[in-house]
């Protein structure tokens, strides 16, 4: 009874994808209005927003099926159904898709632990709320276990997949645009299914009009085909889109990394967020963990004198025309140049380690809205932001909403969370 309930709710959410997704995109809008309308209105916002988010994911998980199991044999005919209505018009996969699929399926344990990380991450802000209305003061022990069951969990992340970075998120996003699951049938006589695969795809008849219907743009022959063109890191492994920690030097830097946020919020605990100490030793240990990471991929020296000489740097080429001879100099003037074949190594080899690694370095952004930083420099410049814009049409409407996150910025620790 419960499978068909199930089915029957997929059959439907296949059926209205489009519509599904602009209430889940509705509903998140609405709770970012909620605070300050009404007592508990923050709580009634996240509760909705958590939902949402969850609902969401199972959605995800759904819409996948289609776009990366179709040359799964054992799936349900739903299924089928919606990827033979697509018929080879899928978007090309994303490298992020590839590499968390290939581990999702390739691990059971893998597989289990991004899935109570993302719960977690979609419920933490809610917990805390709840904890601090019911436990007070004891709401920093609820934190505390939080943080330490997502350093576990992450650390099996790693284990599970060889001892690779953990890549956010770790499973895979919608990609698709939901309305084209809608109403895109195509007939027999213009497409075609694989004797081998058993994959429907489009005739290339469809992409040439027919006499007497109007012409199609030149661009959108070559998007679809574009859209279809392999690279290099599309044909290679999942697996080898991220590379294995490099050395122990790359080891513990994603300890560092991993342990980061459990060390602040015991800090936190014991020192207060207005305190400096516990801001200094996190942006420490994040600086520290981004230092460490780059150097795990470089060469040793004795690696690196194997390689050919790269060419002289522009600095030390005008420091010999002027007849300047400083070892110094040119030490520093070689390390600063980017044509040391170490450095090579130490560029993502994929859009997946690249994006990873770019999202670790854009966190500090968020340092902005904590510790004495947020109490000293951001809060008091976002007061007076909302204070100037009171009374004003739209400008304050968007000020005052702004004000109301002020207080639940100071309170609460998982607005500014990563």
């Amino acid at each position: 009874m419960a499978r068909r309930a199930w089915q029957a709710y997929e059959r439907f959410l296949l059926s209205n994808a489009s519509q599904i997704t602009a209430l889940e995109s509705s509903l998140r809008s609405i709770t970012y209005i909620l605070p300050g309308r009404f007592k508990d209105s923050e709580l009634a916002g996240e509760a909705i927003y958590a939902g949402v988010h969850l609902l969401g994911m199972y959605h995800d998980s759904v819409l996948f099926k289609i776009v990366y199991a179709r040359r799964a044999k054992h799936v349900n005919s739903l299924v089928q159904q919606a990827r033979d209505e697509l018929a080879g018009d899928l978007p090309k996969l994303s490298l992020h898709a590839r590499y968390t699929n290939y581990w999702r399926t390739a691990s059971k344990a893998y597989r289990s632990a991004a899935v109570l990380l993302m719960v977690i991450e979609a419920t933490q802000l809610l917990i805390e709320m709840v904890a601090r209305r019911r436990m007070k003061e004891r709401a920093w022990d609820v934190i505390v276990a939080i943080e330490t069951l997502k350093a576990f969990i992450r650390v099996v992340l790693v284990r599970t997949s060889q001892s690779r970075p953990v890549v956010e998120p770790p499973l895979p996003q919608r990609e698709i645009d939901p309305a084209t699951l809608e109403h895109r049938r195509l007939s027999e006589s213009s497409t075609w299914r694989g004797a081998r695969t058993g994959v429907v795809h489009r005739s290339i008849n469809t992409l040439v009009p027919t006499r007497g219907e109007p012409r199609p743009e030149e661009t959108d022959i070559y998007e679809y085909l574009l859209s279809h063109t392999l690279t290099d890191q599309d044909v290679a492994s999942p697996a080898q889109l991220v590379r294995p920690l490099q050395a122990t030097a790359g080891r513990v830097a994603e300890s560092i990394w991993i342990a980061r946020p459990l060390l602040y919020v015991l800090a936190l605990r014991q020192w207060g967020k207005r305190d400096v100490k516990p801001f200094a030793i996190s942006i420490a240990l994040e600086l520290l963990a981004m230092s460490m990471r780059q150097r795990s991929f470089y060469l040793r020296y004795d690696e690196a004198a194997k390689l050919p000489v790269p060419p002289m740097s522009s600095v030390s080429l005008m420091l010999s025309m002027l007849g300047i001879e400083n070892s110094f100099l040119d030490w520093l003037a070689g390390s600063l140049s980017r044509s040391d074949p170490r450095y090579a190594l130490a560029k993502p080899i994929s859009t997946v380690e690249g994006d990873e690694w770019s999202t670790r370095d854009r966190s500090l952004w968020w340092y902005l809205l904590r510790g004495p930083v947020w109490y000293n420099y951001t809060r008091p410049k976002l007061a007076g932001l909302v204070r100037r814009t009171e009374g004003k049409r739209i400008i304050g409407l968007i000020g005052s909403i702004a004000g109301e996150y002020l207080p639940l910025v100071d309170e609460y620790y998982y607005y500014t969370a990563v």
